[in-house]
């Protein structure tokens, strides 16, 4: 038996379900634990059910098991005495390794963000993700909305009408908790304001008359860009032309992400973050002809090469 760890972020959560389908497809007995690595994250929670996806999951006894973790007496004893010994496996690079999917009897903690992870079942995922039925779940929850009211805020169907009807390019600009210190030394200094400037300019070079939807989890930052002084020009939008764009901002609910996921796969084209959100949401783009433009590198202090993958194109700057 093979059991993966569900933890992080929506992205993330994807990146393991990928995996867990790859295992699936190879014969594996393949379990989601997806209880232990949300016990000290406060801010996320098993994410994957809007999708419509359902999994195995081990019980107390298979985990038990596999992290050596029995309540029992004598088990407390001899860990005490001899050391806890787990059938697990922390992922500590961010590189394909192949021998993972040859493994058995182990317990999976890692984000496996590559989509050598799945390759072999892209279609299969694909079709877990289909983000019509992430649709119809929104319709059905009344997170989506049907059309503008006067003088109220846009909904989810009038931002889409705008997507669908120009030569839409998503620009996500991640912040939030990318701006605490410890993430800081993981993903600080990647999509700079000189990154999103060049995405820019590259885009309207490329597609005279194409219009930027601007997708943040930083709502304050964001209003200032559009404020009355910011539409004067701010060092984030090149030449202070903000006529092209259109920040996504969706009435308050808890299932925003799911509706900018939505909004942001249905773009044309991309302008990605160090992000697994726009990661998967440009991957899921049924443009046969997009053009994907990512940071130079993705990560800190690691070899992020497997992160990229054929159809995305770095920016350069120098």
């Amino acid at each position: 038996m093979v059991i993966i760890q569900l933890a992080g972020g929506l992205g993330n959560q994807m990146f393991q379900y990928a995996l867990y389908v790859q295992l699936k497809s190879l014969g594996r007995e393949v379990k989601i634990d997806d209880v232990a690595g949300f016990v000290e994250d406060g801010q996320r929670t098993p994410a994957l059910s809007p999708f419509g996806i359902a999994y195995e999951r081990p019980s107390e006894e298979e985990l038990r098991r596999m992290l050596d973790s029995s309540p029992m007496l004598w088990h407390k004893v001899r860990r005490k005495l001899l050391g806890r010994h787990k059938k697990a496996y922390f992922e500590e690079g961010k590189l394909f390794m192949p021998e993972v999917l040859t493994w058995d009897d182990i317990y999976l903690e890692g984000y496996w963000q590559t989509e050598k992870y799945f390759r072999q079942v892209e279609k299969e995922v694909q079709e877990a993700y289909d983000t019509d039925k992430l649709t119809a779940y929104l319709r059905r929850s009344g997170c989506w909305g049907t059309g503008a009211v006067s003088g109220k805020r846009k909904t989810a169907q009038d931002y889409l009408d705008e997507i669908n009807n120009t030569c839409s390019i998503s620009l996500h600009v991640r912040r939030g908790d990318y701006l605490t210190p410890e993430n800081q030394v993981l993903f600080g200094g990647i999509c700079t304001d000189a990154y999103y400037i060049e995405g820019i300019r590259q885009m309207r070079e490329k597609f005279p008359g194409c219009r930027f939807f601007l997708f943040t989890n930083d709502r304050e930052w964001a209003a200032r860009q559009f404020s009355e002084n910011g539409s004067k020009g701010t060092a984030v939008f090149a030449d202070g032309i903000l006529s092209d764009m259109t920040w996504i901002d969706l009435p308050g609910s808890g299932d925003n992400d799911y509706t900018e996921f939505v909004l942001m796969s249905c773009c044309k084209h991309h302008i990605l973050a160090n992000s697994s959100f726009s990661w998967w949401a440009s991957y899921l783009n049924k443009n046969q002809e997009k053009t994907i433009l990512a940071p130079q590198r993705w990560l800190n202090g690691t070899d992020d090469s497997d992160f990229y993958r054929a159809d995305m194109r770095k920016i350069v700057l120098s």
